[in-house]
This record gives structure tokens, C-alpha cells and sequence, in this order.
């Protein structure tokens, strides 16, 4: 649940362990070649991003900073577990880790090597062993001497919580969720986690069947939200779509829609708003292909807001109400990706195609239904 907002700090933690005080004359090369290796594996060209690493290794025995053979070596151990090498990953990350821990001075490397172990762990289903190094993750951050502040225990505590709600550990995500709360509730400021924890908490109840419970802590996730960045805010717009996403899944199809339309007026709102100074006076006339290209993949936040509109129209089979604003989501996307992503449009073709079978307009569906077939088969031939 919350892998997507605790892996920034992670990955921040990572960076005070591994690139402190780097020299750039010293270190361009090496720099260069970490950050190709990077982007190799984040495109998911492995082999690429391992040969990089390797050769960063290599160079970074030539250099006097030490936690430059550190910064490779833990890529490389990334790379060795996407890979799923998990053994080769273990040596290197068990490595690192033993060397934090024999070291004089306390230091930041430790809590980064339990967090890899038991990411690595959990990916390989050894969660015995991953818990292990989860709580001792945690652990490390009580040490206020290395984590002034407590944002570091809470995105480490919400791994752990995490890795508990995976398992279906409900109880004992639970505590982690309110500790964390009660952490958050002091923090009011334009960048507090606290709206987006209680949304997560609210999930972690509504998963167990507390719907009271989920319910309160979705409004309440509204509220703050809309006190730390106005109602109009893209927050309070997600906030909307939690709420509406859970009254649906009671078949409370008023408020569902309801909620969401109100969310789809936000988004509205906030399109219209960033493409305003784009279009306006010599910025329209200056690289107006790219500034129209800007602005159509600007739309699609707005498709996907309609969609959830209709799917609540479809789960109440109004069908004529529904198709309209498949139509619209389908529009938006053809204008935003066009030819050039046609595998992107599949989904939303099926949409509106299944929707025209529904009512009776079998020659449009059937249209659609080429349509899509045409763009899988060109989506299929550039992707081989």
C-alpha cells in the first residue's frame, strides 16, 4: 500500500549512506557510470545496468573515497535481485551490511543494509528472514543521534506494516499504522504525510471489514486535506476518489458518483489552470507542436476520472449514462498518445465498445472492436 510514498525516504537513506561529499573531479567518471547503470536498470536492461556496475566496481577500487565501491556494489545488488540472483544479492548486500556493522562510528549504512536484506527476503519469499531484518531496520531509526526528527521511523515502520498486510498480518500492522498516526498528527505543515496515512490506515481497516472505522478515517483524510491545501487541490481530488472508491464498493452508487464527480470538477479545474499560461500571448506561437502535445497529454488525469465515473454507472448497468463518458475518456486518449502508443488506448476501446454492446449500437461497437484489434497487432509488431 504505501511502497510507492515510503520508498523516497528509503531511497533518501540510502543516499546519506552511500554518497556523502562526493568530489566531482574525482568522481565524474564514476558518477557518469552509476547513473547509466541506473537508468539501465530502471528501463529493465539488467544485463546493461550489471556490466555498468561491474565496471563501476572496478573503478571504484581505483578511487579514495570508500563509499563509492559501496554506492556500486549495492546497485549491483540490486541488480542481482531483479534478476532474481538472489544468492549473488545476498553475499553483496550481507557484505555491506557486516561492514557497517563492524565499523567505529555509528552510521546510517546499517539501517540501509537490513532494509535491502529484507527487501530481498520478502521478494524471494523468505519472510521469516526478511521480518527479521525489517524490525531491526526499525529499530536503527529509534537512534535519534542518526535520525534527528522521526520521518525515517515512520517510512521504515510502514515497510514493516506493509510486509504484515501482504500477509494478511492485520493485527500486527495495526499498532505500526497508530504509532505512526499519532507521529503524523503533530505535523500540520504543507507537506505532512498525515492526510495520505490516514488513507492507507482507512484501507488497512476496510480490509479487515472495519467499514465504520475505514469510513471515518477517509473523511477525515478529506477534511485535512482540504485544510492543508484547499478544496480545489489535486489532494483533495485523491482524497474524493478514495472515499468514492469505497462507498461504491458498499454499492452506495449516489455518494460514489457523487464524490466523484465532484473530484472530476477539481481536475478540471486544475487542467484548465496549468494549460492556461501555455496558450497564452508568444508561448503560443514558440514550439507550438510541443506545447500542443503538452497540453493533450495534460487530459488524459481527466480520462481517468471520467472512467471512474462510468464504472459506477456500469456496476448499476446504466449503460446510456455510462457511454458517454467513455466516449470522452476515449477522445482524450486518442488525442494525448494518437499512433504512437496504440497498446495504451486497448483498455479504454474495450471500454467503450463493451458499453455500445451493451445499449444496442453493435455497428459502432463492432468499429471499436476493429479498431483495437488493428492497434494490438501494430502495438504487438513494435514491440518485437
Amino acid at each position: 500500500m504505501l511502497r510507492e510514498f515510503t520508498s523516497g525516504r528509503f531511497l533518501t537513506a540510502l543516499r546519506l549512506a552511500f554518497d556523502p561529499a562526493f568530489e566531482p573531479v574525482e568522481t565524474k567518471h564514476f558518477q557518469a557510470l552509476t547513473i547509466e547503470a541506473e537508468n539501465a536498470r530502471c528501463s529493465g536492461d539488467l544485463a546493461k545496468a550489471e556490466k555498468l556496475y561491474s565496471t563501476a566496481m572496478a573503478e571504484a577500487l581505483t578511487l579514495s573515497n570508500s563509499s563509492h565501491l559501496s554506492h556500486a556494489r549495492h546497485g549491483l545488488g540490486r541488480v542481482y535481485q531483479e534478476q532474481r540472483k538472489y544468492r549473488e544479492a545476498e553475499h553483496i548486500f550481507r557484505d555491506l551490511l557486516q561492514e557497517a556493522v563492524s565499523s567505529l562510528q555509528p552510521n546510517t549504512q546499517v539501517h540501509a543494509g537490513h532494509m535491502s536484506l529484507a527487501q530481498m527476503y520478502q521478494d524471494e519469499g523468505k519472510f521469516a528472514e526478511a521480518e527479521e531484518h525489517y524490525k531491526a531496520a526499525v529499530a536503527e531509526t529509534e537512534k535519534t543521534e542518526l535520525w534527528p526528527g522521526r520521518g525515517f521511523f515512520c517510512s521504515t515502520s510502514m515497510w514493516l506494516a506493509n510486509f504484515y498486510v501482504a500477509q494478511h498480518r492485520y493485527s500486527e500492522a495495526e499498532p505500526l499504522f497508530q504509532r505512526a498516526l499519532e507521529i503524523y498528527e503533530e505535523d500540520r505543515g504543507p507537506n505532512s504525510y498525515l492526510p495520505h496515512h490516514l488513507q492507507e490506515f482507512a484501507k488497512l481497516h476496510e480490509a479487515q471489514g472495519k467499514y465504520e472505522t475505514a469510513e471515518a478515517l477517509y473523511r477525515r483524510a478529506l477534511e485535512v486535506c482540504e485544510q492543508l491545501h484547499s478544496t480545489n487541490s489535486l489532494f483533495a481530488a485523491r482524497a474524493l476518489d478514495d472515499l468514492a472508491a469505497f462507498c461504491r464498493a458498499r454499492g452506495r452508487y449516489a455518494e460514489a458518483e457523487g464524490l466523484y464527480q465532484r473530484s472530476l470538477t477539481i481536475v478540471e479545474e486544475n487542467v484548465r489552470s496549468q494549460v492556461a499560461p501555455w496558450s497564452e500571448g508568444w508561448r503560443s506561437w514558440r514550439n507550438r507542436k510541443e506545447i500542443e502535445t503538452k497540453i493533450r497529454l495534460n487530459q488524459i488525469p481527466i480520462s481517468t476520472a471520467l472512467d471512474r465515473i462510468a464504472l459506477v454507472y456500469e456496476d448499476q448497468q446504466k449503460y446510456a449514462e455510462a457511454e458517454p463518458l467513455r466516449s470522452r475518456s476515449r477522445e482524450i486518449k486518442e488525442r494525448a498518445w494518437g499512433e504512437r502508443h496504440p497498446s495504451f488506448l486497448a483498455d479504454s476501446l474495450a471500454a467503450h465498445a463493451t458499453v455500445l454492446h451493451k445499449i444496442g449500437r453493435e455497428q459502432e461497437a463492432a468499429e471499436i472492436d476493429s479498431m483495437r484489434q488493428s492497434k494490438d497487432m501494430v502495438g504487438s509488431e513494435s514491440g518485437s
